[in-house]
């Protein structure tokens, strides 16, 4: 799996966790990605809310690999709309 993959399966991990706590579109303000391995395909990504503002969420997301070792983390700020 290559790293834009990667990102994109974390992106929309965070999007979606983000968009559900939100209970609308929460637009995406920022995201850092760590990768943590290279060349590891992740079996499994997810992610969490690690806090919820009046108008911001700020999401955390981890891909595992088939071994179960962390692949990549990322994070991201999304805005939610009033």
């Amino acid at each position: 799996m290559s790293d834009a993959e990667l990102s994109a399966r974390l992106l929309a991990a965070l999007k979606a966790c983000a968009n559900e706590a939100a209970g609308a579109e929460a637009p995406l303000v920022s995201m850092t990605t760590e990768f943590l391995r290279e060349d590891a395909p992740a079996a499994s990504v997810k992610a969490d809310i690690a806090r919820k503002t009046r108008t911001l969420i700020f999401a955390t997301a981890e891909a595992r690999g088939a071994d179960g070792a962390p692949v990549a983390t990322a994070s991201s700020v999304h805005r939610i709309k009033a």
